[in-house]
């Protein structure tokens, strides 16, 4: 059975899918420690993500949770996948496979170098960097399983603008198919 850690983007849980959630073992982290928030829009939710939590406590808290649980995989969303990227670079021994979707803030950490394997699916943009430099930047350091989706940021949260039922099932079982 395994066990996987699921992380949340800066919406937290109570924007999360529970569709996705169909494994028999599964841990889900957000920014909020389990608060229930509502958002306005994404300048609220990044603004309150900021000042609650941050990207190394958050960081932190999943390493935590890894170490404790012997976390097998982790599948992260946003602000979640870019945590996920930077766990697949430290020493965490039951973690065998890390998938990452969307994960924007990884511009800031490409000499993380991943222990494990690595899965990342880009939106087909983002506003703060370009999607195929990263790519090749990413695949010069040997990552094989490197995607540029069709889809904009944020296209697995129901919620989201950018909420797509196609790519949403089609990732979903990509996930299902590949644990």
């Amino acid at each position: 059975m395994t066990k996987v850690l699921i992380l949340t983007d800066i919406f937290g849980k109570s924007y999360f899918s529970k569709n996705l959630l169909t494994f028999n073992e599964y841990y889900i982290l957000d920014p909020y420690e389990d608060e229930f928030i509502l958002f306005e829009d994404e300048y609220e939710a990044y603004s309150k993500y900021i000042k609650l939590c941050g990207h190394d406590k958050y960081l932190q808290r999943a390493q935590e949770l890894c170490l404790k649980e012997k976390i097998e995989v982790i599948i992260g969303f946003s602000i979640g996948g870019s945590i996920a990227w930077r766990l697949s670079g430290l020493n965490i021994p039951s973690l065998t496979k890390v998938i990452s979707f969307y994960p924007s803030q990884i511009r800031n950490h490409l000499d993380v170098s991943p222990q494990v394997q690595v899965n990342i699916v880009f939106a087909k943009e983002e506003q703060s960097f370009d999607t195929k430099e990263i790519v090749k930047i990413l695949g010069d350091k040997g990552i094989e399983n490197l995607e540029i989706s069709d889809f904009d940021h944020g296209f697995m949260n129901k919620k989201s603008k950018n909420f797509n039922e196609k790519a949403f099932e089609k990732y979903k079982k990509e996930i299902l198919d590949d644990i």
